[in-house]
Formats: C-alpha cells, structure tokens, sequence
C-alpha cells in the first residue's frame, strides 16, 4: 500500500531512493551511496552529467531578470542567440529553429503540425497521412504516441487517429539477409516507404517520421550507408516532407552536433528534446527551413501552433550555456574519440564471448547486444551486479546494454566502467545456463 501522496510510475515496486545531489557523473544517495551514472539519468537526458558551473550560473543570473516571456507576443535576445548556435555547425541546409516546448513529444507533434499547415497552405490538404517504423519511439502524447511502436501500450491504440502507418524497422543486425549488400538493404528499406506510400495514395502523405539511428527501443543502431539518401529522393518524389527524431542522438551525442549530418542530406525537420537543455531545464525545438516558413507565410501568415511554456526564458538561458558547451570542435572531436574507444574496447574483449551479438552506435550513444537465454534477465543481472557491487549504473533490458554516458566522462571514467563491465558480463555469463533465474529480482533504478 502506498503511504505517499505521490502517484509513482511503478505501482507494485518499493519506492526507489532519493537523490541528495548530483556531481559530474555521480549521483549521491541521501542514505550515502555515490553512483557512478553510465545512463545520462536514465532517459540519456543529461548529457553534461550534473552541476556543470556556467550553466548554473546562466540560470541563477535568467532568474534575476525573468523567468518566462510570451513566445509569441515578445522577443528574447536568449532565443536569438540560441536559434544561431544550433545552426552554427550543421553540415544540413535547414535555417530555422521553433522553439516547440518542454518536451520531444511536444516536439514531435509540433513538426508533424508544421509539415500539416505547409501543405495545407499549398493547397493540399489531403496530405494528412504519417508514416513512421515499426520498433520506434517519439513520444507519449497521443500523437507522438501514434507514430510510435510500443506494444506494451497498445491498449491505447483507439486513442489515436487512423491516419497512420507504419514500415519496417531498419536495423541491418536483424533484419539484412546474409546475400544482401548493405546498399541492397538500404535500397529495399526504402523501397518499404516508397511501397507505403504508394499503397496509401502520394497525394495523402503528409509526412515520413524516423529517428535518425534506431534508438532505445532497439540499442542505437546506425543506419546503412545512403538509406537516408534512398528515403530522401523517396520523398522527394512524392513530395513528402522527411522529419527526423533526433531528441536522443541530437547536440552533439554523436559527435556531432545533428545525427544526419554523418550521413550527409537535409531533412524537412528535425525535432529536439532532451538534449538540448541536457536536463538543467527542459525544452525541445523544431529544426526547419525558409522554404517551410514561406509556405505558411504565404498562407495562414502564421504558424498556427503554440504552447504555454515554448522558448521558456531560464530554459533558453541554460540550453544555450549548455549549447555553448557543446559546441567547440575539440568537444566533439573528444566525443568521437571515446566512443570510438569504447566500442573497439567492448568488441576486442568481448567479440568472441559466446553471448556476444554485436556493439554499436556513433559518439557516445552506443549499444551492445548480446544473445542468450532469457535476455531480459541476463540484462537485469548485469543492472544488479554492477550496482550493487561496483555502484554503477548501466541500462540493461530486453536484448542490449545501452551506453549513454555523460558526454564529459573522462577518458580514466571510461576505462574504469568498462573494465568493470567486461568482468561483470564474463562472470554473469559464466553460470548463466545453471542460474535460478527466479531469484533475479527488478530493483529501483532500473
């Protein structure tokens, strides 16, 4: 029974611990323990770990002034300046940042909102047809929720609007057949969207929604050299607006500030969430162009989308002392060093482990996948094992480990993790065909 005023996510597990503080990559328990974060907090949210001082102080000093203005009835010279950074290192030709909200789900259905009115303000309103893949996720508003595939949440689905289809997932670990290339495979996954869109009629297709590489419901899979082009010219022929998720693998997670810009095209729009105020404050933004602007300008003369908090004041002010941050080519480059290293580190020790299926990701957004049985509980026994006995927090479930350190982590922090992991993965395995797997219990922080 529940002696807390709190409605809690959980509702048959104990009440996880409470946190006193956060440092670095550490989070301090309020019963003592210090614990050595590999999750980004659990949603790859914070990507700067804790207590970064300039952002702090950006948010002590917004404070001062004001906390939020109207979005649509005054300026602020904080969203100025934060709109230009984002743009400052795209290697894509979008020149246009919305400021959506707080969240990617408010991000996601603001760019689908967007992709809508320019079309309508063309003169097709019959594009109102979205299509996205199996295996992703955008959201949990009903829209975002929509696009998405989470079966365990199916029990929604009459919520939500009949306009939507999905297609394959693309994930060359699983679904690439052994005598396919990988541009054969590309090509045929675009070809699944092509095939869609066609069976629902070109001029009812508003819009095709991906994450940029397949992210946490599958382990940050990358996608197959030039699928994003094949997807782009598959658009392009239908006239349908391309629009990436990029709320997890966004600012500079990949090493580089956008996700797309490793595989070299301009989407329509790309959404922003998480880590764009990495956690200090939350908001999310839509990426777009000129070219959308005007269609709307020369129609309605108004984006006709809004929320309360959207360009909130403090969280501008810390995303753009967080933004600041990550936008430094050495920054990066140090981003794409260790992730290089931690996926060459997990595939030297690990390639010819038995349980080992693959690693891999791009930057610091990095998965591994192992294969065995009972995979969800092999991923809860690594969970438990490094908490309790190294105070380390991994996110382990399903079919992989996800890696989403804190994009800071020193390169001595790595090393010691992963070190650490790799004993912990050889000894689970070690007697994991003969373990009561009954015993194997889910504990707060999972």
């Amino acid at each position: 029974m529940n002696d807390s005023a709190l409605l809690r996510t959980f509702l048959n597990e104990p009440a996880p611990p409470f946190i006193d503080r956060g440092e670095g990559i550490y989070l301090y328990t309020k019963n003592g323990e210090k614990l050595l974060d590999t999750t980004g907090g659990f949603t790859s949210h914070a990507i700067l770990g804790w207590s970064q001082p300039s952002v702090l102080e950006a948010i002590n000093e917004q404070a001062k002034k004001i906390t939020h203005i109207d979005y649509k009835v005054f300026s602020d010279e904080n969203r100025e300046e934060l709109a230009t950074l984002l743009l400052s290192r795209a290697e894509h030709k979008l020149d246009r940042v919305y400021f959506a909200g707080g969240s990617g789900g408010e991000a996601c259905e603001a760019a689908m909102k967007l992709s809508y009115q320019a079309h309508y303000d063309s003169g097709n309103k019959e594009k109102i047809w979205f299509i996205s893949r199996k295996e992703s996720y955008h959201g949990s508003s009903t829209d975002a929720l929509a696009v998405s595939d989470r079966p365990n949440l199916s029990f929604y689905n009459p919520l939500f609007p009949k306009e939507r289809a999905k297609i394959p997932e693309h994930n060359i670990y699983r679904d690439k057949r052994p005598e396919e290339t990988l541009d054969d495979y590309a090509r045929q996954s675009a070809k699944h969207l092509e095939d869609k869109i066609l069976e629902i009629g070109p001029e009812k297709v508003c819009a095709f929604i991906g994450e940029t590489i397949m992210g946490g419901l599958v382990g940050d899979v990358p996608p197959a050299p030039n699928y994003w082009k094949y997807v782009r010219a598959v658009c392009d022929r239908y006239n349908v607006h391309l629009i990436l998720d990029e709320v997890l693998c966004g600012t500079g997670t990949t090493g580089k500030i956008y996700c797309i810009d490793w595989d070299g095209i301009t989407p329509d729009f790309i959404f922003l969430g998480k880590t764009l105020g990495a956690g200090f404050m939350p908001l999310s933004a839509v990426v777009t162009c000129s070219a959308i602007e005007e269609k709307m300008r020369n129609g309605q003369g108004q984006v006709q989308h809004s929320t309360t908090h959207q360009g909130h004041s403090l969280s501008v002010a810390a995303a753009l002392a967080v933004q600041k941050i990550i936008h430094d080519d050495s920054f990066l480059h140090d981003v794409q060093k260790k992730g290089e290293f931690l996926r060459n580190t997990l595939t030297n020790e690990l390639g010819d482990h038995p349980f080992f299926a693959d690693v891999r990701g791009r930057g610091l957004k990095n998965s591994l996948e192992y294969c065995c049985d009972d995979q969800h509980l092999f991923g809860l026994s690594l969970v438990n094992e490094l908490r309790d006995k190294h105070s380390i927090l991994i996110s382990g479930k399903w079919h992989r480990v996800c890696f989403s350190p804190a994009l800071t982590i020193t390169m001595d922090e790595l090393e010691y993790v992963l070190t650490t992991f790799i004993n912990t993965f050889k000894e689970v395995a070690a007697g994991w065909n003969k373990k009561d797997k009954s015993t194997i219990k889910v504990k707060p922080f999972f």
